[in-house]
């Protein structure tokens, strides 16, 4: 067969086209594969993302505090709420604790000086199924070296800053599929919670047990979960106690609330698969839940079926310990509380004799002056929050 003719050939004709095709797209991206290619052989990245909060917060913050890094003209804010205990934003300010705003380069490509060393780093906002933030740091040469040890000071710096230190986390707002830390507090002490004698070191004792139990739950085929509903009238310490047992453990917070219309069905799972490591989860108030959802609140998004799935998921992590708090049990559906969900019920009711005796030795260490305090008070239905405010105007502590 002749040239001619075998050019003229359909089958041929498709071949030359499709060749011509490559080459064309080749030429086009000639620089692009180029690039690639130096990429691959003489430039070491290395890149983190906010969807590992840990990593991604500690690599913002060592920014903020390195001054190489900052030797930018575009910068990205982040704030971190420093109070001593699981409180408002406005009680935090009326303490003089405001947010700490962390500055870092902002998004974009930035080229500069590190240890010596030219490197450019580029922050990017991903948008997919979610939405992340990524810090990409690059340097010529092979090694990793540098870019492990910039790492490696970053997850130090905020070990060292974090040693004593409580963070609590909210559901991110923006999409709601993982958790934010929220604010950064001093770590509370067991004993600064008054409860009745022994309350709180029983269930610090029942939580010690339970984490030196994982291979006994998994031996048994139980989930290795654990949970708790603290109950009681307002004022009662129930946040301050999960706070300072968090504390005691050196574990963390996040806090979740079920009427926030970041919260639905579809989320609830995600949340809870995503709680971070050695963390308390903390659902508060959650007679308000119902109260929310029986009269067709407009923002609450999350239906009680859809809750219970996912407390009883099997995408919910393994070691996960709750707390609900609630003002008025005997509004919550028995559904939610039954065996499995809820392991222990603690009542945290208004104050007797001991720990009136006990809140006022914590301001004036006179056991006369308690006694009397004691008998003055004796028969008055008062909370712990409730005794605790008149003793701090008592001793000039308070407006």
């Amino acid at each position: 067969m002749s040239w001619e003719s075998l050019a003229a050939s359909p089958l041929a004709q498709t071949v030359l086209l499709a060749a011509a095709g490559a080459l064309a797209y080749a030429a086009r991206n000639l620089p692009g594969l180029a690039w690639t290619g130096l990429q691959r052989f003489v430039i070491s990245s290395l890149s983190v993302d906010s969807r590992d909060e840990f990593l991604f917060s500690a690599v913002v913050e060592y920014m903020d505090e390195n001054p190489e890094l900052r030797r930018v003209n575009q910068f990205t804010a982040r704030s971190v709420r420093r109070g001593t205990s699981y409180q408002s934003l406005e009680e935090d300010l009326r303490a003089g604790q405001p947010p700490r705003a962390y500055l870092s380069p902002g998004e974009g490509l930035h080229i500069l000086r590190l240890d010596g060393r030219w490197v450019w780093l580029r922050r990017e906002l991903q948008v997919g199924q979610s939405v992340f933030e990524r810090v990409t740091l690059a340097q010529f040469g092979r090694s990793p070296e540098r870019l492990e040890a910039f790492l490696q000071a970053a997850i130090e710096a905020r070990a060292a800053r974090e040693t004593d230190t409580l963070s609590v986390y909210i559901p991110n707002p923006f999409h709601g599929g993982d958790w934010m830390r929220a604010r950064l507090g001093s770590r509370r002490p067991l004993a600064s919670v008054v409860l009745k004698a022994g309350q709180a070191e029983a269930l610090l004792a029942d939580l010690e047990r339970f984490f030196a139990s994982r291979a006994r739950y998994a031996a048994l085929g139980i989930p290795w979960r654990r949970g708790y509903l603290l109950y009681g009238p307002p004022g009662t310490g129930k946040t301050s106690l999960v706070t300072a047992l968090a504390s005691e453990l050196r574990l963390n917070v996040c806090t979740l609330s079920l009427a926030s219309p970041v919260v639905t069905d579809e989320k609830i799972h995600t949340l809870l698969a995503a709680v971070p490591q050695r963390s308390l989860l903390l659902i508060e108030d959650v007679d308000a839940f119902f109260r929310e959802r029986d009269a067709a609140h407009a923002q609450v998004r999350l239906s009680f079926s859809g809750f219970l799935n996912a407390l009883d998921g099997v995408a919910t992590q393994e070691g996960t310990v709750l707390f609900m708090t609630t003002n008025h049990a005997e509004r919550l559906d028995p559904a939610l509380i039954r065996a499995g969900r809820i392991d222990e019920r603690v009542e945290l009711g208004l104050v007797d004799a001991e720990q009136l005796r006990r809140l006022y030795l914590k301001f004036d260490p006179d056991p006369a002056a308690a006694q009397a305090f004691v008998a003055q008070k004796a028969g008055q239905a008062l909370s712990p929050a409730q005794v605790q405010g008149e003793l701090m105007k008592r001793f000039g502590m308070a407006a």
